[in-house]
């Protein structure tokens, strides 16, 4: 965020993105600039998003190692999504983070992810969408959630 600050471009983000509708997709750390807050560098976001980015909590850490490293699942939570159509329940997507997503606002989750917790791996709002892993790392599905955006 400091980044965009120090090169004036969060009021173009914001005109873009806000104002013109402009649809985007945010992939990992692009989503989570898209919340409110940050624990990550305790900074504020962009604030298209009710969200906080939290640094995960786990009970289990001999289990489950920080960062979360590895393909996983999602658990859709919006039906008709134009991002997840002819993604399968069984697809998996490339995860690396540390830090996840936590949503003020329920209707803005698009997906879920089980990592001994689930946590949320992808939102919608309007024209903003955004995934925590990375499309372009997850074969098959990814190609094929990319294409959905791009139709979009």
């Amino acid at each position: 965020m400091d980044n965009l600050r120090q090169a004036n471009l969060v009021d173009e983000l914001n005109e873009t993105v806000l104002v013109k509708k402009t649809p985007v997709l945010g992939i990992c750390l692009g989503m989570q600039l898209m919340a409110t807050h940050s624990q990550e560098g305790d900074s504020t976001g962009l604030n298209w998003i009710d969200a906080e980015v939290v640094k995960f909590n786990m009970q289990k850490p001999e289990i489950y190692k920080v960062p979360h490293v590895g393909r996983n699942t999602l658990s859709q939570e919006k039906e008709n999504s134009f991002l997840l159509k002819e993604i399968n329940p069984d697809d998996k997507f490339y995860f690396v983070h540390s830090f996840h997503f936590s949503a003020n606002d329920t209707s803005d989750i698009l997906s879920q992810t089980n990592y001994e917790y689930s946590f949320v791996s992808a939102v919608q709002k309007e024209n903003i969408t955004g995934v925590q892993f990375h499309p372009e790392k997850s074969h098959k599905a990814g190609e094929q959630m990319v294409s959905n955006f791009l139709k979009n």
